[in-house]
């Protein structure tokens, strides 16, 4: 370990040994004190919604809004039945695909099978996707999904079973059984599986002393069980493992004492693992049943990671729901010039709160700290055995100005036209192997681009650039906030990040925002704005970090105003309608909008939408297919102050 690490460990240490887990918010209106009728929760990072899977009142899967715990409604699960409890465990993959599954006990039910529904979205209904025996083991008491496209894997335990199925979803009509996986002790996987990659090491975790919190390998070989003096596990129920910049945080419930525990582990070179100890047990009396504990025999609770606010959501057995804040133990939201600051080397710079855009194949990063603004792009990027594809990040520095260029200062992988007036673009030349990089910032003079070069290693020229390869490649530039680099006196500013092909047909490798793919390349028309480089901001918050669309007249370098100058709330097309119609808005500004729909008694029917939305016209969806004919109100609030209500009819 080299000495950055430990000073970066000494610090952490520093820091965490006396912090608690804040509460960011609490709920007892799923939980039952009598009986663990709610035994899972899932975060769709997608959507900034927490999922729910109880038996109270009714089978059903719960939305809260990870914000702060409000009711959302219900997804769809008109089609859900058999098992001996038809709903008990709820997923999320990465792409925001949703896994129902139900428990299947044959000690109970008999013949009974293995259910797994899938949502393609929150608003979709339920398939089928998966009904199977298995081997006649009792399955569907923990339940974990991981990847994206067709590339998902799902993974389901089950109390004294002696082996975790393994599932993999290629977005065909049903799930493939790719193996069952013999457990180091069974029962191992019956409260928490938490697979660290798509087919890799996967966390799993139960109940009572034989089971602490255990590490196995994808067939099923132990690596690794945490010490005993680190989390007890006689209360283990629920886990999650989280990766924070240099470690792996792995966090379980003990929902026998109402709290909380984590332990940080490392890897050495051989695959040794080694644990610490982090923080210390959440404020316990906050999560009991509205402030006294409750026992819970089965020990039933569930942990998951909400990377928009540096936050566990831990469903503590019978006890509540609630939302704990990391950023006393491990600060994550920006700028970052305290406990970690920020460096260019590959490994510590970025955390999942600083995630703003994902493919299949690359991710893009950043963040700021009181001197410089990070970008950073995993996948196959900048170590280039050929050096044929470079790093380009353009920057509008006045977004409200009409100072800049939309051409860019090269036309690399096809693109011509920016999605605003750039001030500053700077470009980073492609490296066969990890290293600090070198390249240009070019600045718009009114008349033309001027060019200066820059070596990665020296950050008063303006930037410092480094890449690095491995099973997590990554590119990152650093834009410094001086005056070769960005300047000195940043307000709000756009950027557009893209790595281009320079050779002759070369073509984009990567662009963010995503959305710009859709214009292969012959102009960009997305970027990301941030209104100010504040205090204590998280860039995939999308209030924080927004997607702005800009329109251009057939190559001209004039950009249209999309923002409306008020609310606009428009009648839904077509009206009445069956069984779908289309509602459309308009937003002057960025702001927090919920868009719900009501039948004529005023009960809630389903929340379509509830988190902040950029300015500009929006368009989503209703299905109605599911409830019956009569009259409907819709109802847009902004900013929870103003509102409009319209009326709508589903005639069947």
């Amino acid at each position: 370990m080299n000495r950055k690490t430990l000073l970066f460990f000494a610090l952490l240490w520093a820091v965490s040994a006396s912090a608690q887990y804040p509460v960011n918010w609490i709920d007892y209106d799923l939980i039952n004190p009598g009986n663990d009728l709610t035994r899972s929760l899932a975060y769709n990072k997608t959507t900034d919604h927490v999922l729910v899977a109880s038996r109270l009142n009714g089978t059903r899967v719960q939305i809260l809004d990870a914000a702060n715990g409000d009711s959302l409604g219900t997804l769809d699960t008109a089609i859900i039945a058999g098992g001996t409890y038809p709903v008990n465990m709820v997923a999320v993959a990465n792409d925001g695909t949703i896994y129902v599954g139900n428990l299947t006990a044959p000690q109970y039910t008999p013949g009974s099978m293995l259910k797994i529904y899938r949502y393609n979205d929150e608003n979709a209904s339920p398939e089928l996707v998966f009904e199977d025996a298995l081997d006649g083991g009792r399955y569907g008491d923990a339940l974990a999904a991981i990847g994206s496209g067709a590339d998902k894997w799902i993974y389901v335990g089950g109390m004294d079973n002696p082996k975790m199925a393994v599932l993999r979803d290629r977005q065909g009509a049903t799930l493939d059984t790719e193996a069952l996986v013999s457990l180091p002790v069974p029962g191992n996987a019956r409260h928490g599986i938490s697979p660290t990659a798509p087919g890799g090491p996967v966390w799993i975790n139960a109940a009572g002393p034989a089971f602490p919190p255990t590490l196995i390998a994808a067939d099923g070989t132990l690596i690794a069980s945490v010490p005993d003096t680190l989390i007890s596990p006689g209360g283990s129920s629920g886990v999650v493992h989280t990766k924070l910049g240099a470690f792996n945080l792995l966090t379980v419930v003990n929902a026998y004492s109402a709290t909380i525990r984590s332990v940080r582990y490392l890897s050495d070179e051989l695959g040794t693992v080694t644990f610490d100890y982090f923080g210390s047990d959440s404020d316990s009396s906050a999560l009991f049943y509205k402030g006294a504990y409750s026992t819970n025999i089965n020990a039933t609770g569930g942990v998951v990671y909400d990377n928009r606010r540096n936050a566990f959501i831990a469903l503590v057995g019978v006890n509540s729901i609630a939302s704990l804040s990391l950023e006393q133990l491990l600060k994550t939201s920006t700028p970052r010039d305290s406990l970690l600051t920020i460096s260019i080397d590959g490994d510590n710079d970025f955390f999942p709160t600083d995630l703003i855009g994902e493919t299949d194949s690359h991710r893009c990063y950043t963040t700021w700290s009181e001197g410089k603004f990070f970008i950073g792009i995993t996948g196959p990027t900048l170590i280039d055995p050929n050096e044929n594809n470079f790093l380009y990040v353009a920057f509008d520095l006045d977004p409200q100005g009409e100072a800049g260029s939309t051409q860019p200062p090269r036309t690399d992988g096809g693109v011509s036209t920016l999605p605003f007036r750039a001030d500053v673009v700077y470009m980073v030349e492609p490296y066969p192997e990890s290293d600090y990089m070198i390249g240009s910032i070019f600045k718009w003079n009114g008349s033309a681009w001027q060019e200066s070069e820059f070596d990665g290693n020296f950050a008063s020229q303006g930037a410092l650039a480094f890449a690095a390869e491995g099973v997590d490649k990554i590119a990152e530039l650093c834009a410094v906030r001086n005056a070769p680099g960005l300047g000195e006196e940043i307000g709000a500013l756009s950027f557009v990040a893209y790595v281009a092909d320079r050779t002759i047909d070369g073509d984009l490798v990567c662009t963010f925002p995503i959305e710009n793919h859709e214009w292969n390349g012959s102009f960009l028309n997305y970027s990301y704005h941030i209104e100010e480089l504040g205090e204590n901001l998280f860039p995939t918050d999308p209030a924080v970090v927004q997607t702005i669309k800009s329109e251009y007249e057939t190559g001209i370098e004039t950009l249209k105003d999309i923002i409306a100058a008020s609310y606009e709330l428009q009648q839904n097309y077509p009206n009445p309608f069956n069984p779908e119609t289309t509602i459309r808005y308009t937003l002057p500004h960025s702001c927090r909008v919920q868009l719900k729909i009501y039948d004529v008694s005023g009960r809630l029917v389903k929340t379509l939408v509830n988190e902040p939305q950029p300015a500009g016209s929006h368009e989503i969806v209703f299905d109605g297919r599911h409830i019956g004919s009569g009259i409907l109100m819709y109802r847009l609030t902004i900013d929870d102050r103003h509102e409009s209500i319209k009326k709508m009819i589903l005639l069947k």
